[in-house]
């Protein structure tokens, strides 16, 4: 990790619940967005790129407040004015600091800074609102499941992937080595993990990631334009739990209705059966197999076995997933609708629950009266 030049960097590493971020992350994004443009219009003829945190606190800090929560505070200044920096539960960073050069502030007994005061302002309300917009188009999309989030990769990752790459049992049956140290890690994250659509599979209960789901484009399978290939691995503690298929549906989605793929490829090698059940159970189709495929980073050949899924095949399987049968039970004679109406009833209301780009979902409904 290098050095920064703002109050509280060492200590910065609070994460944010979106994309994993630490405030050096965000430091290193905003410098460049901070502009002219975003600086307090006081300060603005004194901007420049070289001092660009200038005239850029409070909406830098009330941005970093939308990301990681906290307060914001305020330490008065000679002009009457206040600098804004961030507290997250005992955590005290302050990005636009480096504007005053070697003066030492203090940031203890700080009076509380509240949003709305600020942006009762029309002009800095529309600054922040321009640093906000410039700042989340660096990132990348996050994905959201019941249980996971899927999100970019980090380097301040690199403890959470050693955790489980390191797992004899993680990487060698899916072709690459156990990673051997954290820097190991951290390296890998930044060279290999950092590419586009590779995700962090990050655990809600813990915010913290567990393995990782991606596409590749252009490779040995994904030949065309609107093709790629899915990877993925998965923390052993966490294996056995439905975890990984849930990933890749949710990036299966994103690959055909944001990307624009018309085929997702995948494979395992022969005797990887938790791939093979995956890729089962996300409804790919088999394709053919070779005896003998290059695995480089193991230096030795492999029996490998290609499965491919379609953006119609898709589409298909998630028809079948919104077949539903449903039991209801009546109390005999004191039920007035008779079984047909109340097939049509439950009917009607349960089919509002399916997502209707996928086309109405084939419902039965079982009629069953208690006589007692």
């Amino acid at each position: 990790m290098g050095k920064y030049g703002f109050y509280g960097w060492e200590t910065a590493d609070v994460r944010d619940v979106y994309f994993g971020l630490t405030p050096r992350d965000c430091y290193d994004l905003l410098s460049d967005v901070w502009s002219a443009e975003t600086c307090a219009p006081r300060m603005r003829k004194e901007w420049s790129p070289e001092n660009r945190t200038l005239g850029q606190c409070s909406i830098t800090a009330f941005l970093m407040q939308d990301l990681f929560g906290g307060e914001v505070y305020g330490i008065p200044l000679e002009d009457g004015s206040a600098h804004c920096f961030n507290d997250v539960g005992g955590c005290i960073f302050d990005l636009t600091s480096e504007q005053f050069g070697e003066r030492k502030l203090n940031y203890e007994n700080c009076a509380l800074q509240e949003r709305d005061e600020h942006f009762a302002k029309e002009e800095k309300k529309k600054r922040y609102e321009r640093l906000r917009e410039e700042f989340f188009k660096t990132q990348r999309p996050v994905l959201f499941t019941d249980r996971l989030i899927l999100r970019p990769w980090h380097e301040t990752d690199a403890e959470e992937c050693y955790r489980y790459a390191r797992d004899p049992d993680v990487g060698p049956i899916a072709g690459w080595q156990a990673h051997t140290s954290v820097s190991n890690s951290r390296e890998i994250i930044s060279e290999v993990l950092s590419s586009p659509e590779t995700y962090a599979i990050v655990w809600k209960r813990t915010m913290l990631p567990i393995g990782c789901v991606g596409l590749r484009f252009e490779s040995d399978l994904a030949k065309e334009s609107d093709e790629c290939d899915l990877g993925y691995w998965l923390g052993k503690p966490y294996w056995g739990r439905g975890i990984m298929p849930e990933a890749v549906r949710a990036l299966l989605r994103h690959a055909f209705e944001d990307l624009g793929m018309n085929r997702v490829w995948c494979g395992y090698y022969e005797g990887n059966e938790r791939s093979k059940r995956v890729q089962e159970k996300c409804a790919f189709r088999y394709k053919w197999t070779t005896d003998s495929v290059d695995v480089p980073q193991m230096h030795e050949k492999r029996k490998g076995h290609v499965n491919c899924l379609t953006k119609e095949e898709w589409r298909a399987s998630r028809m079948e997933e919104q077949i539903i049968t449903v039991t209801i039970r009546t109390k005999g004679e004191k039920c007035e609708l008779n079984d047909e109406e109340i097939r049509q009833w439950y009917a009607s209301h349960i089919a509002q629950l399916f997502d209707p780009a996928y086309g109405t979902p084939e419902i039965t409904v079982d009629v069953k009266r208690n006589e007692k």
